[in-house]
């Protein structure tokens, strides 16, 4: 229930009040298509090297694209992207609509990707449509009244539930996968 409370709890106390907004973008731009210990390992990488205004290194082109964005200022494209930084910088009326609450409420859509060096392809989750995402994010909020409880809260118990349920993985948060990688690997001495 207080996964977006514990990051932005967790955000505030490891790098301050003045980065919170700009490293919950980063975050949740180095989360696209990335495990929760792969994002971890990308966000301390991208944060240096916006940090010390080194180039942006190799990442997936989205994340890329993201990461220009933030380093120009700019506001983040897509908007679970957004709403994922927004729910972790402290807005309680934010809703996540990811794979996991697409699946959560059976709306999960797939597509081929073939791959045209190799010959071959895979499906992938697709993300949801304008109209999908909506539907699910009025549901949440709608039940947050019902139960009062924030917005945020539902999506992420939903979220967390869904995934436990598939992947019968109950490591679900990434608070103390960072406070555990804090160490910046990036950082040559």
């Amino acid at each position: 229930i207080n996964w977006y409370q514990d990051c932005e709890a967790l955000f505030f106390f490891l790098f301050g009040e003045d980065k919170l907004t700009t490293v919950c973008k980063i975050f949740a731009a180095t989360s696209i298509n990335t495990s929760m210990k792969a994002n971890i390992t990308l966000f301390r990488k991208a944060l240096y090297e916006i940090e010390n205004d080194l180039p942006i290194g190799a990442y997936m082109p989205n994340i890329k694209m993201q990461l220009e964005k933030i380093r120009a200022g700019g506001d983040l494209s897509g908007r679970k992207i957004r709403s994922f930084a927004a729910a972790m910088g402290g807005d309680t009326n934010a809703v996540v609509v990811d794979v996991w609450l697409m699946r959560a409420f059976e709306m999960e859509k797939k597509y081929f990707k073939k791959d045209a060096a190799r010959g071959e392809g895979a499906f992938r989750n697709a993300g949801a449509s304008d109209k999908t995402y909506t539907l699910i994010e009025n549901y949440c909020r709608e039940l947050a009244v019902a139960k009062k409880l924030e917005p945020r809260q539902i999506s992420a118990m939903l979220w967390a539930g869904t995934r436990i349920h598939h992947t019968g993985d109950k490591e679900t948060h990434y608070k103390d996968l960072l406070r555990n990688k804090i160490i910046n690997l990036f950082n040559v001495i």
